[in-house]
């Protein structure tokens, strides 16, 4: 295992020095997602032109998988994945929160609440993701998904329940539901 990830390390080294700066930043900064379209990557990385980056990098078979057959959806592979998200932490882990508010915004605005929120978590802005939260939460606790409602829940600082009743009360309702 230790010598598969020196491999893939070596790999994505080489890899990522043969790309010019605007590509490199353009993987680093499109690291932090497990989708990846055209207009999400342009809202994260201010790429204008982000779906046709996207099919080059993917004719030029770097790391790109397909996740529909009108290649409108990628993803990393995996451990392609996983060595530039270290190297964007490791680097410029300054520049990854904004990343992930940019994601937020980005799915908030096309109707997908959970990865809004995932990414508002991710990007330390629990304020946000509270607000996220509080809007998701009717349809999330009529889908029986209090679980991933209480998971979420937890993660913010218990002071933001102090003036959000609503959130209180959607947190007292997923502890119900699980019993507790």
């Amino acid at each position: 295992e230790d010598f598969d990830m020196r491999l893939v390390d070596y790999l994505a080294d080489e890899v990522l020095e043969r790309q010019t700066t605007e590509v490199r930043d353009f993987l680093l900064a499109t690291s932090i997602l497990t989708r990846l379209t055209g207009p999400l990557c342009a809202a994260v990385t201010g790429v204008e032109d982000a779906k046709a980056l996207l099919e080059e990098l993917e004719r030029s078979n770097l790391f790109l998988v397909a996740l529909d057959d009108r290649r409108t959806w990628y993803r990393y592979h995996h451990l392609f994945g996983e060595v530039l998200r270290a190297r964007l932490l490791g680097d410029q882990a300054e520049r990854v929160p904004e990343l992930h508010r940019r994601a937020s915004a980005w799915y908030a605005a096309h109707d997908e609440p959970a990865e809004a929120i995932t990414h508002a978590l991710a990007g330390d802005d629990p304020a946000r993701a509270a607000d996220l939260i509080e809007l998701a939460a009717t349809g999330m606790q009529q889908d029986r998904q209090e679980a991933q409602l209480r998971a979420w829940l937890e993660l913010l600082p218990p002071d933001l329940f102090a003036d959000r009743p609503v959130l209180a009360m959607v947190l007292i309702g997923a502890r119900m539901a699980s019993g507790d």
